[in-house]
C-alpha cells in the first residue's frame, strides 16, 4: 500500500528587495525629507514559451493586453537609504550615535532562521512568530531515521497472528523507518512568509501487510503572518495557516477528500532583539497553540470500506496506521521551545502535544479494536494515548555570513508509545534528525560604513528638491496603490506608491526627467517632469501648482496610467492519459457560456493558449487522431492565467461498446464513488467512447440511460441515487457532444436485478448503467 504523488514544485513571487545603484557617485545631496523604503525595479515580464500554439479569442472578448507590476516590500512611498547621510550628520547633543552598520548587521543575522519540518521558520516543529529580513529565502533537506523491535506488537499490545496470509511466530515486531523533508520558504515583506515543503518517509514492519510501506510526496503549503520586528521589540506574535495536500493510498496524485488544514497562533519572546549589546539576553522562547483539521483518514477509506478481494472490508491494522501516519480525529496541538543564540550553534529544545479531538464524531468499535490490540478513544484519552514529543537538537553555522548551517535532534516519544488508540497513529518512542540549509539573501550586502567624525555641516539655507507626486487611474482619477515609479535612463532606486497612490523622492539634482510607471492591471506609461532650477521658474504660479518648486523644494506632479481589459488567458497542455506523454497537433477548442467558440491546434509539444478570454465558466474540448474527444469545464478569472491539463484517451483495438439491436452493449461499467453520483476517473475512457459511438451513429434517435442499483438500503434512497447517476452520464455525453434530445435519463433502484443479491459478485453486477436504444 502506497501514498505516491508527484512532486510539487511551488514558485514564490517576486521577493521585494531593496538596493541603491547609481551608475556614478551622485552629489552628495543636503538631508532629504523623510524618505520612504527604497524598491528595486520590477523584472521584466517572462517572454511566453517558443512555439505553443495560442488562440486570440477576440469574439467580442477585447484586445490582449499584458499587466506589469511587482511586488512590494515597503507599506508607503519608497526612496534610497538614507543611512550614510545619517552617518554623516553625527548624534544630536546628549544622544547615543546610532550604529551606520545596523541595519547591515540586521540582515546578515537573519540569514541563521532556518526553516521546520513544515517549511516555516521556527526551530524543528515550534515555529517562531518572525521571519527573515525581507528578501531572504532558506531551502533545507531533513532526514529522519527510526529502528527498534517490539514497538507496535508485544505482549502487552498484541498484533494479528498472520502476516502476509502466513502465521507469524513471533509477537514482537521488528520496525525500520526512514524519512526525507525538502523545504523551501521566502519573506516575501516584513510581515510575511509563505513556505512549501515535501516529506517522503518509508516503514518498513515484519507484522505489517504489506510489509514495506511509503509515503511519497505529501505536500504542505503554509502562509505565515506576523508583526513587522523593530529593534528593542522583545514580543512578537503572528499567526500561519497550513494546506496539507496528501496523496491517496495506490494512487498517483494528491486525493482531495484527504486534504487537511492546520490553523495556528505564534508568539516569541526575543531577548537578543536589542539595540543596545549590553541588554542582549542570547535567548528566545517561542509558544504555538493551534488546530489540525485532520482528513488523512479518507485516504484509506475505499480499502477499509470495500470488500475482499478488492478492498480489506475492515480498519487498517495499527503497523499500517502508523507506516501511512492516518488519523482519524483532528488535534488540539501545543508547541513551547527555548533556544540559546550564539553565531556559530544554536542549541534549541521543544516540548510539542498533538491531543485528539473527535470533531469526525468516529465510532470506535472496541471489539475490533481490541483484537487489534488498540483501545478507544472515548474510554482512554489522555497523557498516555496522546502523542507527544521532547525534542533536542542544535543547528550549526560553519560560516555564518554564508546563511549554511547543519542540523541534529532527537525526538523522545513522550505520549502514545506503548499505549495505542484507534483514532490516532502511534508516536515513536525516539527519531534521530540530521540536515542541511542555507539561507540566501537577495540583496547584496551593503559596504561596510566607517563611523568618521567630521565638523558639523553648515546647514544649507535652501532646501534641495524632490519629488511629490500621485499615481491615478486616468478614467476615475482613484489613486493607483503599489505602482512602481523608476527613473527611466537613470541609476536611480525606484519607488512605490502608498495606499493613496501618493509617492515621494528624494532629493534630486535640477533637470528633466522621465518617470517610467507600472502596476498590476494597468498598461505601462510615462510621466515627464522637470526640476526648476531655482524659485524664480515658478514666479506668477501658485504654490503646489504642478511643475512648479514649492518653498519646501517639493515638486508636484499627476501621473495617469490607463487600465487594462478585464481578461483571462487559458494555458494548457495535452497529452495521453495512460502514458502522460505530449500529444502534437492536437485540435482545441474552447467554447464561452454564450456558445461562442475559438479553435486552434496545439504546437508540437501539446501546448496551446486562448488569450482575453472574458470571466466566467467555458467547455474545452480536444481531439486527435486515434483518441476519443476529451471535454472539461474551466473558471476564467480576470487578469489571471487559468493552466488547464487535458488528457486524451486512446481508441482501443477492441471496441468496448458494441451496437445491437436494443442496446449499447458495454464491456465495462461507469463507476461511482460510494452512495454518491459523482462518476470516478477511471470511467473517462468509456464515457467517451459512448458518446464517440452515438456521434457516429446518427441513425439511433433516443437512448435511455438507465440506473440500476442493488438491494442495498431504502428503496426510495435506491430510486433517487440511480435517477442521479443516469442523469450525472447524460450530462457527461452531452458535454462531448451528444444532443442533449437524443438522451433521456432514468433510474430504476433495485427493480430489475440481473442477478440475484445475494453475494458480493452478484450485487456488483446489479450496479450498473444500461443504454437501451428507444424505438420511436
Amino acid at each position: 500500500m502506497n501514498r505516491s504523488g508527484l512532486a510539487s514544485l511551488c514558485l514564490f513571487g517576486s521577493l521585494a528587495t531593496s538596493t541603491i545603484a547609481y551608475a556614478q557617485d551622485p552629489p552628495p545631496p543636503p538631508p532629504p525629507p523623510p524618505p520612504a523604503a527604497p524598491v528595486p525595479s520590477p523584472p521584466p515580464a517572462a517572454p511566453a514559451a517558443g512555439g505553443s500554439a495560442e488562440g486570440n479569442i477576440d469574439l467580442g472578448f477585447g484586445t490582449n493586453g499584458a499587466a506589469a507590476g511587482g511586488d512590494a516590500s515597503a507599506n508607503s512611498a519608497a526612496a534610497v537609504d538614507a543611512a550614510p547621510a545619517a552617518a554623516a550628520a553625527g548624534p544630536s547633543d546628549g544622544a547615543p550615535a546610532a550604529d551606520p552598520n545596523a541595519e547591515r548587521n540586521r540582515r546578515q543575522a537573519t540569514l541563521h532562521e532556518q526553516n521546520s519540518l513544515d517549511g516555516a521558520t521556527g526551530l524543528l516543529r515550534v515555529i517562531q512568530a518572525s521571519s527573515g529580513a525581507p528578501g531572504t529565502f532558506r531551502f533545507s533537506i531533513n532526514g529522519s531515521y527510526f529502528g527498534t523491535s517490539g514497538f507496535l506488537c508485544n505482549a502487552n499490545t498484541i498484533c494479528p497472528r498472520e502476516v502476509d496470509g502466513a502465521p507469524s511466530n513471533s509477537d514482537e515486531d521488528s520496525i525500520d523507518r526512514v524519512g526525507m523533508h525538502l523545504g523551501l520558504s521566502a519573506t516575501l515583506f516584513p510581515f510575511l512568509e509563505a513556505a512549501i515543503s515535501m516529506r517522503n518517509i518509508a516503514t518498513s514492519d515484519s507484522r505489517s501487510r504489506p510489509r514495506l510501506l511509503q509515503i511519497l510526496g505529501d505536500t504542505t503549503l503554509s502562509v505565515k503572518g506576523f508583526m513587522p520586528v523593530e529593534p528593542d521589540q522583545i514580543f512578537q506574535f503572528g499567526g500561519m495557516a497550513q494546506l496539507l495536500l496528501m496523496n491517496g493510498a495506490g494512487s498517483v496524485g494528491f486525493m482531495g477528500a484527504g486534504t487537511s488544514f492546520d490553523l495556528k497562533a505564534l508568539a516569541t519572546i526575543a531577548l537578543d532583539n536589542r539595540s543596545n549589546p549590553d541588554d542582549v539576553i542570547p535567548l528566545r522562547f517561542h509558544a504555538n497553540v493551534g488546530w489540525r483539521f485532520d482528513n488523512s483518514a479518507e485516504l484509506v477509506k475505499d480499502v477499509e470500506t470495500t470488500p475482499p478481494p478488492e478492498g480489506r472490508g475492515e480498519n487498517i491494522q495499527r503497523t499500517e496506521r502508523f507506516g501511512l501516519d492516518i488519523n482519524r480525529v483532528d488535534s488540539f496541538q501545543l508547541g513551547v521551545g527555548a533556544e540559546f543564540i550564539h553565531e556559530f550553534v544554536r542549541p534549541f529544545a521543544e516540548w510539542t502535544f498533538d491531543i485528539p479531538v473527535n470533531r469526525q464524531k468516529y465510532v470506535c468499535d472496541e471489539n475490533m479494536a481490541a483484537d487489534h490490540g488498540d483501545q478507544c478513544l472515548a474510554k482512554a484519552q489522555g497523557w498516555s494515548t496522546s502523542p507527544s514529543r521532547l525534542t533536542f537538537g542544535a543547528r550549526v553555522f560553519p560560516w555564518p555570513e554564508r546563511g549554511l548551517s547543519g542540523l541534529l535532534a532527537v525526538d523522545i516519544g513522550t505520549g502514545a508509545t506503548s499505549q495505542f488508540i484507534d483514532e490516532v497513529a502511534p508516536e515513536p518512542p525516539y527519531n534521530l534528525w540530521f540536515g542541511l540549509a542555507w539561507a540566501v539573501d537577495t540583496e547584496p550586502p551593503a559596504p561596510i560604513i566607517q563611523t568618521v567624525e567630521k565638523p558639523v555641516a553648515t546647514p544649507v539655507s535652501k532646501p534641495m528638491p524632490f519629488l511629490t507626486g500621485t499615481v491615478v487611474d486616468k478614467a476615475s482619477g482613484n489613486g493607483v496603490a503599489g505602482a512602481s515609479v523608476r527613473f527611466d535612463g537613470r541609476a536611480y532606486s525606484g519607488l512605490l506608491s502608498a495606499e493613496d497612490g501618493s509617492f515621494k523622492s528624494f532629493a534630486l539634482e535640477p533637470g528633466n526627467y522621465t518617470l517610467a510607471i507600472t502596476a498590476k492591471g494597468f498598461r505601462d506609461g510615462q510621466c515627464p517632469v522637470t526640476i526648476p532650477t531655482e524659485q524664480a521658474a515658478a514666479a506668477g504660479l501658485p504654490p503646489g501648482t504642478p511643475g512648479t518648486l514649492g518653498p519646501d523644494g517639493a515638486v508636484n506632479v499627476r501621473c495617469e496610467l490607463e487600465a487594462l481589459p478585464q481578461l483571462g488567458n487559458v494555458i494548457g497542455s495535452v497529452v495521453d492519459a495512460t502514458s502522460g506523454a505530449p500529444i502534437g497537433g492536437a485540435h482545441v477548442k474552447i467554447r464561452d457560456t454564450r456558445s461562442r467558440e475559438l479553435d486552434l491546434s496545439a504546437d508540437g509539444t501539446g501546448a496551446f493558449r486562448f488569450q482575453n478570454v472574458p470571466p466566467g465558466r467555458v467547455t474545452i474540448l480536444v481531439d486527435s487522431p486515434g483518441y476519443f474527444t476529451s471535454s472539461e469545464e474551466f473558471q476564467i478569472k480576470a487578469l489571471e492565467d487559468i493552466p488547464a491539463r487535458m488528457t486524451l484517451n486512446k481508441r482501443p483495438d477492441q471496441p468496448n461498446v458494441l451496437v445491437t439491436g436494443r442496446e449499447l452493449k458495454l464491456k465495462k461499467q461507469v463507476h461511482f464513488t460510494n452512495n454518491s453520483a459523482d462518476i470516478t476517473p477511471d470511467s473517462s475512457a468509456i464515457l467517451e467512447e459512448i458518446a464517440d459511438v452515438l456521434n457516429t451513429h446518427s441513425e439511433i434517435k433516443g437512448v435511455e440511460v438507465q440506473g440500476h442499483t442493488d438491494n442495498q438500503g431504502e428503496a426510495p434512497y435506491n430510486l433517487k441515487l440511480s435517477e442521479s447517476r443516469a442523469q450525472a452520464v447524460v450530462d457527461v455525453l452531452v458535454k462531448l457532444g451528444v444532443d442533449p434530445l437524443r438522451l433521456q435519463a432514468k433510474g430504476y433502484g433495485d427493480t430489475k436485478p440481473l442477478m440475484p443479491n445475494n453475494t458480493e459478485a452478484n450485487k456488483a453486477k446489479n450496479r450498473r448503467v444500461q443504454l437501451m436504444i428507444k424505438k420511436d
